[in-house]
């Protein structure tokens, strides 16, 4: 069986990844009131362009799906290059329509591959995640739907844990009601949001950042006891490198035995997130995954 895997460009795959021979991404689009338009990305200069204008611009940009013809153009691809199945794996089906388009457009190919969807129920590095799992379980020869069920119990069970400099950006979105907005701006509260089951939520208001990791790294304990087989970590951040990667030491301190990954928040959740907002991801192994990597444990 030849496997191919979709996902959208809110993955932030690396370089690896996104140059695997069976990796197909799909990207989002961001727009400027000017009417400027462009493709979300990974690459460093255009993240740091864009945060900084995001700063000075009055008007928030505009973020948007795939453009459904470029969906159709891999799907053809894929068909064309032999492939026997499709996973497509997106960002949550709670914050974006990008999910359902890409269902209605590979329904429309059924006849021709098999497809397996997955909702990520969160976002960025959690999707990265499921396509390293997936590869190596694809690898491995395990059968399609054991795969995707495997996923979506990572998808269930990862965490996404999002501190604000302020929710501003939220609320003018929609992402977020104005209410939690005012006391985040106006109390000078740290306010931190989570993905509930894929949709945004207020998780908690804290005063500073330090009580902040302090509540993550409580997070993380818990995590390590209820996932035996493993987790992986991730950070994501609004152009905020320096104070994402020194709470990455904090924790790492602590666990030095779990895999990390730090990086940057595309331009489509950039909008949302706002400049110098810093995400904590938690994301359990999948049995079978583990049991691939480490046949002993």
């Amino acid at each position: 069986m030849k496997t191919a895997i979709v996902v959208d460009s809110t993955a932030s795959l690396s370089e690896d990844l996104k140059n695997h021979p069976d990796i197909y991404q799909v990207d989002l689009l961001v727009t400027y009131s000017n009417g400027e338009v462009i493709k979300d990305t990974t690459e460093p200069a255009v993240l740091q362009a864009f945060y900084e204008r995001m700063i000075h611009d009055k008007e928030l940009p505009k973020t948007s799906q795939p453009e459904p013809i470029h969906l159709y153009r891999v799907m053809e691809i894929i068909i064309e290059k032999g492939y026997d199945s499709v996973f497509c794996i997106h960002l949550s089906d709670k914050i974006s329509g990008t999910f359902k388009t890409s269902r209605m457009i590979t329904n429309e190919f059924l006849d021709a591959i098999n497809v397996y969807m997955v909702d990520s129920k969160g976002t960025s590095f959690i999707i990265e995640s499921m396509v390293k799992q997936a590869l190596t379980m694809i690898d491995a020869g395990v059968e399609s739907e054991e795969i995707q069920s495997q996923l979506e119990w990572v998808a269930d069970c990862a965490k996404i844990y999002v501190m604000f400099e302020t929710l501003s950006n939220l609320v003018k979105g929609g992402r977020i009601g104005t209410i939690s907005g005012f006391l985040g701006s106006a109390l000078k509260i740290k306010p931190t949001v989570y993905f509930d089951e894929g949709e945004v939520k207020v998780f908690e208001k804290v005063r500073t950042t330090k009580r902040v990791v302090k509540r993550w790294q409580e997070l993380v304990r818990e995590a390590v006891k209820e996932y035996p087989d493993g987790i992986e970590i991730v950070f994501a951040h609004g152009d905020a490198e320096e104070e994402i990667l020194s709470i990455k030491a904090i924790i790492q301190a602590e666990f030095p035995g779990i895999s990390y990954r730090v990086g940057y928040l595309t331009p489509v959740l950039g909008v949302h997130g706002g400049k110098g907002c810093k995400g904590l991801g938690i994301i359990p192994l999948a049995k079978r995954y583990k049991e691939i990597i480490d046949p002993a444990s």
